[in-house]
C-alpha cells in the first residue's frame, strides 16, 4: 500500500513538472517573439492601383495596371513624419516607366524580384533612408494598346 501511495504522489509531482515546464516555456516563447515584433516594427501600407504606360520605340504599346503593397520600418516612418504613399507611388511608377530590361509582355519569376528590389530602392532614395523593407505586389496586368482599342470600340452602342 506504500508503494502505491508513494507512486501516486510521484505521478503528480511529474504532472504538475511538467505542467510548470511547458507553461514556462511557452511564455518565454511568446516574449521573444513579441520583442522580435517591435524590434521587426514593420507597418504594411497598400497603394491605389496604378496605370502605367509601356513606350517602347517612342510609341505607347500597351499599360502595365499594377497594384503594390509596402512593408515600411515604422521607426524610420515615425522619425520622417510625412505621409509616404505619394512617395511609394511615384517611386513605383517611375520606376516601371523607366524599366526597359523588363518586357511585361512575357513576365518571369525574376523579371519580378528585380522590378520591386529597383521599386524599393528607389522609394528609399526618394525618402532618405532605409523605410522600405519590401515591395509586395498585389496585382499585376498588363493590357496591349490593340486590346485596349478592340475593347472600346466592339463595346459602342449603335442607337
Amino acid at each position: 500500500m506504500l508503494k502505491l501511495a508513494v507512486l501516486g504522489i510521484w505521478v503528480i509531482i511529474v504532472t504538475a513538472a511538467a505542467t510548470f515546464g511547458s507553461v514556462h516555456l511557452k511564455s518565454m516563447d511568446d516574449a521573444g517573439e513579441s520583442a522580435e515584433q517591435e524590434d521587426l516594427g514593420v507597418e504594411e501600407m497598400k497603394a491605389e492601383m496604378t496605370s502605367v504606360p509601356m513606350i517602347r520605340g517612342g510609341e505607347i504599346v500597351g499599360y502595365l495596371i499594377i497594384q503594390l503593397s509596402f512593408q515600411a520600418d515604422r521607426r524610420i516612418l515615425a522619425e520622417k513624419k510625412l505621409e509616404p504613399l505619394p512617395y511609394l507611388n511615384d517611386a513605383a511608377f517611375r520606376t516601371i516607366f523607366a524599366s526597359t530590361d523588363v518586357d511585361f509582355r512575357r513576365l518571369r519569376g525574376a523579371d519580378l524580384d528585380k522590378l520591386t528590389a529597383a521599386i524599393a530602392k528607389e522609394a528609399n532614395a526618394r525618402i532618405g533612408g532605409e523605410m522600405v523593407r519590401q515591395v509586395l505586389i498585389q496585382q499585376l496586368n498588363f493590357v496591349r494598346k490593340e486590346d485596349i482599342r478592340t475593347n472600346w470600340i466592339g463595346n459602342e452602342n449603335p442607337h
